[in-house]
């Protein structure tokens, strides 16, 4: 049998208007310099978040793209195709890798498709140096 307590919903709904009056009386109360900041703290985390959004979707795009190399639906130069204006916009991308020479950004980005999909099929290592040895192939006249 389940107790039923009428006044909890109320309270709840009463402490939030509380904190959110609380809250108005603050900021109406702070001086010009603290909402600035404020305001500078609310940019900066509302820019954070874009970039988190956009890493995700990132990631989300390379999986997509990998399990299709994966299942032979997509060559390597699809692929590249595919996340290559994706990652052009990616700060530091340029940077990945500096210890191997590239002839193009296409090749790093081939690189990166290569490492996802070794890294999605780490759990499978048959499956993995087959589709690793037909990547190096593919990447060989990749241009």
């Amino acid at each position: 049998m389940t107790a039923r307590r009428t006044g909890a919903a109320s309270a709840a709904a009463l402490l939030a208007l509380g904190l959110a009056l609380a809250a108005l009386g603050v900021d109406a109360s702070l001086g010009a310099d603290a909402r600035d900041e404020v305001r500078r703290h609310e940019a900066d985390a509302s820019a954070l978040e874009a970039q988190r959004v956009r890493a995700l979707r990132e990631g989300e795009a390379s999986g997509r793209a990998a399990a299709r190399v994966i299942a032979g639906t997509l060559p390597l130069a699809g692929a590249v195709d595919e996340l290559e204006p994706l990652l052009r916009q990616r700060t530091g991308f340029e940077c990945a890798w500096t210890d191997e020479p590239f002839p193009t950004f296409r090749h790093r980005v081939a690189r990166y498709v290569v490492i996802r999909v070794a890294a999605e099929l780490k759990h499978d290592p048959d499956r993995r140096a087959a589709v690793l040895a037909r990547l190096d192939a593919e990447y060989a006249t990749l241009r």
